[in-house]
């Protein structure tokens, strides 16, 4: 705590040392099952991955006692689908949105987006507000208002050069559209997105993607 009262200080006009309360998010609290509103953990993976990207998360979760669910978005894992056939976000969320439409009256989730899980997750809370407690957005995408979700991850590509070689954008609706779906050089990604993995780990991963 010494560390986080050094930080949270400025001095005024006047050059007097002042002291701010550390916001929320910089303080650890521990969280009981029944404080809860709900302890069901509903996990949507990045673009590219499927829900076997969560098997540790999920390990860990369910050892401290929650409820979790990973979902295969459409052409993704084990979920058996033409990506090239999608050509919007609602056909690409249905898995989840079928999920959540079966829920029973008065039952929430708790949302886990990563990367473009986070654009799914948002689309999926405007069609089912009283179904999610909270949603948690992990490394991910949050669009503004009217902004395509792959529109803006083909801006941030023509930023970074590796991602310009690894990625590899695919246009259902025709090349003047945004993108509709993302292919990947398997060559590149231990690069892109695994650098901080170890060696067998990404071994096992490739089998996957």
């Amino acid at each position: 705590m010494n560390n986080l009262k050094a930080f949270f200080t400025y001095r005024d006009g006047g050059g007097r040392r002042r002291r701010l309360h550390p916001p929320q998010s910089y303080i650890v609290r521990d969280i009981k099952l029944e404080d809860l509103e709900t302890n069901h953990f509903v996990l949507v993976h990045g673009g590219g991955f499927g829900a076997w990207c969560w098997y540790k998360t999920i390990a860990l979760l369910e050892e401290g006692g929650y409820k979790v669910t990973a979902v295969d978005l459409t052409g993704s894992g084990i979920h058996s689908f033409d990506t090239n056939s999608i050509t919007s976000l609602s056909q690409y969320v249905k898995p989840l949105t079928g999920f959540l439409e079966k829920l029973i009256d008065g039952e929430k989730v708790i949302l886990v987006g990563h990367d473009f899980g986070g654009a799914c997750i948002s689309y999926a809370m405007e069609l089912f507000p009283s179904k999610v407690s909270k949603a948690v957005f992990l490394a991910a995408a949050m669009l503004t208002s009217g902004q395509s979700a792959l529109g803006m991850f083909s801006e941030k590509v023509e930023s970074n050069e590796l991602m310009q070689q690894a990625q590899i954008f695919r246009y259902a609706n025709g090349n003047n559209q945004s993108p509709t779906a993302i292919d990947f050089d398997k060559s590149l990604l231990r690069d892109l997105l695994f650098n901080h993995s170890p060696g067998k780990v990404y071994e096992k991963l490739l089998i996957r993607l």
